[in-house]
């Protein structure tokens, strides 16, 4: 499965992930509607990736009693059943990685699915390279 590996510290606080990934996912550019978030502070000049990690302990799916968040059976990705959802917020305080996003505007969660295998939001990082395409295997 790929993965995304992130880091912060090579991140220039750009936002074309951001754009790159709400315009794959919804069409039009609007950071508050991407999978991935760069937080930045700029009193310390810090930069934080928000992005779902594939996390082994999938906090978010098990903290969804609804049933609208699965695990892909072939490609171990994480899949969001908009019609199941009764936004609770349950997946979204569950995440300790801060990788479930929630879009305030239509009461839902955004969590990264990789784009089914080729991440938007890698694309325009090639220059800084803080995102880039890993493989991992993920357990279900």
């Amino acid at each position: 499965m790929s993965l995304i590996d992130r880091s912060d510290a090579k991140c220039s606080g750009c936002l074309a992930c951001e754009l790159s990934c709400s315009m794959r996912h919804v069409g039009y550019f609007d950071p508050s509607k991407s999978r991935i978030r760069i937080i930045q502070n700029e009193e310390l000049s810090e930069i934080e990736i928000h992005q779902c990690c594939q996390c082994d302990e999938r906090s978010c799916v098990k903290a969804c009693v609804d049933g609208a968040l699965s695990i892909d059976p072939r490609y171990g990705y994480i899949v969001y059943d908009r019609d199941a959802c009764t936004q609770c917020r349950k997946c979204y305080r569950a995440c300790q990685y801060h990788g479930v996003q929630w879009d305030e505007q239509d009461n839902l969660p955004l969590i990264c699915d990789r784009c089914i295998g080729d991440p938007e939001c890698v694309k325009p990082c090639r220059l800084h390279e803080a995102l880039v395409i890993a493989r991992k295997e993920v357990s279900q």
